[in-house]
């Protein structure tokens, strides 16, 4: 039989409100055992709010985690709209995210894969981690509850590295269960990329998305019309030039019907270049 023993003060900070960081402060309940067989002399109530010796509620770390996953928030900005420390939200997250890294259940019904590099940082800085990067996503279309396919782009994973080998390493580290059920590869005009893909997802149809598609048909357009132009007049293009002016039509947005056609013969395959397969 336990009898009361006081209570005592617990201060937690909880997900904001309209703006402005909350502070929740518990009074906990303390309790004393008088029973010899009694493993503890005294002890609190225990709650779902927070784990013990925690700074956060449950529920604040979980909106946390929430802003960075959604919102693409960084963890100081959360951090200060929490009202705490960098340092004291990372530490209260860090262990539910490595958890769900580790968690097999999120590689699970990929059917759409894409890669594409990600440069961290564009000026060499010792002691800040890697470079390049490359990137995994989940481009797969889900279907919400009223029936319709969302598409929902989920990035699954950053590795250090631009090339094959970080690709082809990845892929095999998820297994055969995983690349099996891709059935769509996706990928910037990259040969290393486009090797693993060969080599550890046969099955799969290797695309290439669509801004790359259109990026390089401009790129070739760019490079015809700076040949003509030099052959047709001996001179860089001016501002009146009539090739200049198409130019301009062409990549001024995608309404423009001089530019919708370019797309339409991008997606027929009408226009090639050496880095498309």
């Amino acid at each position: 039989m336990a009898t009361g023993h006081g209570r005592r003060l617990r201060r937690l900070h909880d997900i904001p409100a309209f703006g402005a960081p909350v502070e929740l402060v518990w009074r906990i309940r303390r309790y004393r055992c008088a029973e010899p067989l009694c493993p503890s002399g005294s002890f609190t109530e225990a709650s779902g709010l927070a784990p013990p010796g925690a700074l956060l509620t449950t529920r604040a770390v979980w909106w946390a985690i929430g802003c960075l996953q959604r919102d693409t928030a960084s963890v100081a900005a959360t951090a200060r709209r929490l009202g705490v420390d960098w340092h004291t939200l990372w530490n209260a997250i860090k262990p539910l995210l490595e958890g769900i890294a580790d968690d097999p259940a999120r590689y699970r019904g990929v059917e759409v894969l894409g890669v594409d590099e990600h440069i961290w940082h564009h000026s060499p800085r010792p002691g800040k981690g890697p470079k390049e990067l490359t990137g995994m996503v989940d481009l797969t279309k889900r279907v919400d509850p009223a029936g319709k396919e969302k598409p929902q782009a989920r990035l699954m994973d950053l590795v250090p590295g631009r090339s094959g080998p970080a690709y082809s390493d990845w892929l095999q580290a998820r297994g055969r269960a995983f690349t099996e059920g891709v059935k769509i590869a996706t990928l910037d005009p990259f040969r290393g990329y486009a090797n693993a893909i060969d080599d550890e997802l046969q099955d799969a149809v290797a695309v290439l998305d669509a801004f790359h598609v259109v990026r390089l048909g401009l790129k070739a357009m760019e490079e015809t019309r700076r040949r003509v132009q030099q052959d047709q007049l001996g001179h860089r293009g001016h501002r009146d030039d009539p090739l200049i002016e198409l130019h301009r039509r062409i990549a001024r947005g995608y309404r423009n019907p001089v530019n919708y056609r370019l797309r339409m013969i991008l997606a027929a395959g009408r226009l090639t270049h050496p880095n498309l397969r």
